[in-house]
């Protein structure tokens, strides 16, 4: 059967990984890609913003609205990897952002994209699964989606996706994404 799917407004926040475990080829540059596909498919009634971490977290796009993909594929396009992984401090960015852009009856969601590498800070499983349970009730979820092969920690993803009133895919390729 074919979904009936009905189009609400969306305020999605991409927190990306930027560390150097990120430098891959199917890593940050296919997550650049793979959002920016995302990017062109919002409209007026969407918001995006942009959270980038590794040994900190930054604020690379606040709010912007989903109608000017050209300045969220710029914004994407300018990320670089380099440094440790503070995932943490990222993770409740992006929150704080989702919950100041929140669009009520809308689509209101973090989309974590990384290899699961998360070594700075709050960095084990049960205590990144106790800060992401501490969000769930704010009305926003969370999308994992991990990215790469090699170093890639799948159980932590799991876990985090799990706890977040959320989901969790693997993004292997274009296709896939």
């Amino acid at each position: 059967r074919e979904a009936k799917v009905k189009d609400v407004p969306t305020n999605l926040v991409f927190l990306i990984d930027v560390s150097g475990s990120m430098e891959d080829e199917d890593k940050l540059p296919l997550v650049q890609q793979a959002f920016s596909m995302l990017a062109e498919n919002l409209d007026a009634d969407d918001r995006v913003s942009i959270v980038t971490y590794a040994g900190s977290d930054s604020v690379v796009l606040e709010g912007e609205s989903g109608d000017n993909s050209e300045e969220i594929v710029s914004a994407l396009n300018s990320l670089s990897a380099g440094g440790s992984t503070a995932g943490a401090a990222g993770i409740t960015t992006a929150y704080k952002l989702a919950e100041e852009y929140f669009i009520e009856g809308g689509n209101n969601r973090v989309i974590l994209a990384t290899d699961g590498d998360l070594n700075v800070g709050l960095s084990s499983e049960e205590e990144l699964t106790d800060l992401i349970s501490q969000k769930r009730d704010s009305g926003v979820y969370l999308l994992v989606l991990g990215f790469g092969s090699g170093n890639y920690k799948d159980n932590r993803l799991e876990a985090l996706a799990d706890n977040g009133n959320g989901n969790y895919a693997y993004i292997d390729s274009v296709d896939e994404a």
